[in-house]
């Protein structure tokens, strides 16, 4: 008697799982790893050594900028 009932919860508990449980756990994988790398890009940003700006005073700029040429693309005449 008793192994028929161990027999029966065992047989109960070992159904296969919902299909709709197993796509909400994989949404819920799906948004954790998510959560991870946006933190890690973002911690990663913030540690970053800022890129290095070089100053040059005013007078070394020229002071009047040529037009550019005209790009000619294939044949337009």
């Amino acid at each position: 008697m008793a192994t028929s009932f161990l027999g029966q919860v065992a047989s109960h508990e070992l159904v296969p799982p919902d299909p709709d449980k197993i796509e909400q756990y994989g949404h819920l994988v799906i948004q954790a790893l998510v959560a991870i790398v946006t933190i890690w890009a973002t911690v990663r940003k913030a540690l970053q050594k800022p890129e290095a700006v070089v100053k040059i005073p005013a007078e070394a700029l020229p002071a009047e900028v040529p037009p550019a040429a005209p790009i000619r693309r294939g044949d337009a005449d």
